[in-house]
């Protein structure tokens, strides 16, 4: 095969891991950067296992794929409820303690989880709610 032929054989592969990991969004760089490591990773260790070509290129699509579809599932579950218990608590410790839904919110966590976060943790007792305050004692 000429250089050109692998060249192109490469980036199609590289194209094709990426539009099979599903991202979020065209152009996600985070993705980008997952998908190509992965793709030659697989590429490499399969091209110096097997010494087949074509080998070498389903499996680097394979991983790549995988990877990135990984991280899109990570991605897309955001923290869970105890890790913005655990935010919630640390936020009211530095703020005084009160905190309302728009300060999780700004860390990061999903606007949902934010809100059932504080009122769970109100319905247990370990905060009171005051509008859209929540106090929590020292």
């Amino acid at each position: 095969m000429s250089p050109a032929l692998l060249w192109a054989l490469f980036a199609a592969g590289l194209v094709a891991s990426y539009a099979l990991s599903a991202p979020r969004r065209a152009l996600d760089p985070i993705q980008i950067v997952l998908v190509v490591t992965a793709y030659v990773f697989g590429l490499s260790l399969a091209w110096f296992a097997s010494g087949s070509g074509w080998l070498a290129l389903a499996v680097g699509v394979l991983i790549g794929a995988w990877v990135g579809r990984w991280n899109r599932r990570l991605v897309i579950g955001g923290i869970g409820l105890g890790a913005a218990e655990q935010l919630a608590f640390k936020l009211a410790w530095r703020r005084g303690g009160a905190v309302e839904a728009a300060d999780l919110i700004a860390a990061g966590v999903d606007p949902d989880t934010a809100r059932a976060t504080l009122e769970n943790l109100a319905s247990r007792g370990l905060c009171r709610r005051d509008g859209d305050l929540y106090h929590f004692e020292r």
